[in-house]
């Protein structure tokens, strides 16, 4: 899934977080949920593991219904049993124990989270730090390699995919979704003839939320189709109209989705390969639809006293707007590649940045067509954020791609992500990876 917003949703399924990405309520959105192929790799096991895992899912459902978007979700805290990776840099050198960087890590895990891994870019010099435990259960250490859900994060993989559609002349940002998409958008005022393509990767549609749908929550396990989640995103009146006023909704980014693939006639896990994946060689970033795998080492993610749900729901709630997984280093490669200009020619790479301010839950940003623009310390960062049930991520690379930073961590807990103290170190650790 993907956060939603009202816990913002990157971001909320089980938490209210479909990509409810956002320490508060971005809930981890179970969505960000950020197509891979290779799909059913893992159907044997993931059937055995939430048939095991369905009454546990059941009851994250009732609890996210009582609570609206956001569970209320006490933080288990775990030891800090904190430890610095080595950093991988050009030079070699390792990132100091006591670096700014790690002492942030090591914070965060003494707030209440069991492991965070964090990157940092200085021009060529790349460092990599990680703090506690990526499975709670073996008291296995975070490593820099391991892969993750991104939630949210995966929007920006999204648009990129649409603009380069557009670089191509394949589609236009000022189509209509009922252009590409007839009959898809008809119900109680929801018109498709009236919304843009530029509008949905923009968050403008005025179209509502599917994730805080209690449907969504009340089996983990199914495998959602697109349409689905966009009927019932339209069974309520549009919250405006289009181009009106900024909405997050993962809604949105389901629909870019389908939009590609009725363009190219292709999966979007499959132009996602060919368009961003396979050119920046990421050689750990895939999109599940069905398989709740990760296809290697992975980082566990927990929900609050629910314990460890990282393969507990169906990455198919989250689809194309929050339900990729990959790697830090992967994350950042990609972003530096699309922020610099490599990956859109120059036209299309403006309409991409061309923003409006926006409050997303407590985060002031500037948000342009699935990339937002933030304020920090040392000049401005472009980016996203997501959040999935039991994942956070926090993601951004400065305009010259000089400077980046990658932070994930793992538990998803509102009742942390709201603590101001907790926010403060959060925004402590992306200054630390950015600009110190």
């Amino acid at each position: 899934m993907v956060r939603p917003r009202a816990a913002r949703g990157e971001r909320v399924a089980a938490c209210g977080q479909v990509d409810p990405g956002t320490p508060s309520a971005r809930c981890p959105g179970p969505w960000g949920t950020k197509a891979p192929v290779g799909r059913l790799k893992h159907v044997k096991n993931t059937v055995q593991r939430n048939t095991v895992q369905r009454n546990t899912v059941q009851r994250i459902a009732i609890a996210t219904a009582a609570t609206g978007a956001a569970a209320a979700l006490t933080a288990a805290v775990v030891p800090a049993t904190a430890t610095a990776s080595p950093a991988s840099t050009r030079s070699g050198a390792s990132a100091p124990a006591g670096s700014a960087l790690q002492r942030a890590a090591d914070r965060l895990v003494e707030d209440g989270q069991p492991g965070v891994i964090a990157l940092s870019r200085r021009g060529d010099r790349v460092t990599r730090v990680t703090a506690g435990v990526a499975d709670t259960a073996t008291r296995r250490k975070m490593t820099p390699d391991l892969r993750f859900r991104i939630a949210s994060v995966t929007k920006t993989f999204t648009a990129a995919v649409v603009l380069r559609l557009v670089a191509e002349h394949r589609l236009s940002l000022d189509d209509t979704v009922a252009r590409h998409l007839p009959g898809v958008l008809t119900r109680n005022g929801n018109d498709g003839r009236k919304i843009t393509v530029r509008q949905l990767l923009a968050q403008t549609s005025g179209l509502n939320e599917y994730v805080q749908d209690p449907r969504i929550w009340q089996d983990g396990g199914r495998v959602w189709k697109p349409r689905e989640l966009v009927d019932i995103a339209q069974e309520k009146a549009p919250l405006s109209r289009p181009g009106a006023k900024w909405n997050y909704a993962n809604t949105n980014y389901v629909l870019a989705g389908m939009i590609v693939e009725k363009v190219t006639g292709r999966p979007f896990g499959v132009e996602l390969q060919r368009r961003v994946v396979g050119p920046l060689k990421l050689r750990h970033t895939f999109l599940p639809v069905a398989d709740t795998g990760f296809h290697g080492a992975y980082v566990h993610g927990y929900l609050d006293r629910y314990g460890d749900v990282s393969t507990a729901i169906s990455p198919s709630s989250g689809w194309t707007s929050g339900g990729i997984v990959s790697t830090v280093d992967d994350v950042a490669r990609f972003q530096r590649a699309l922020v610099t200009g490599r990956l859109l020619p120059k036209g299309v790479q403006k309409a991409m940045m061309t923003t409006r301010p926006v409050t997303d839950d407590w985060v002031k940003e500037d948000y342009g067509l699935g990339l937002a623009r933030i304020k920090t310390t040392c000049g401005y960062a472009w980016g996203h954020d997501g959040g999935w049930p039991g994942y956070r991520t926090w993601s951004y690379t400065t305009r010259d791609g000089g400077r980046q930073a990658v932070i994930t961590y793992n538990q998803s807990s509102p009742a942390l992500e709201a603590r101001p103290a907790f926010r403060a170190d959060i925004t402590k650790a992306i200054d630390a990876a950015l600009c110190r």
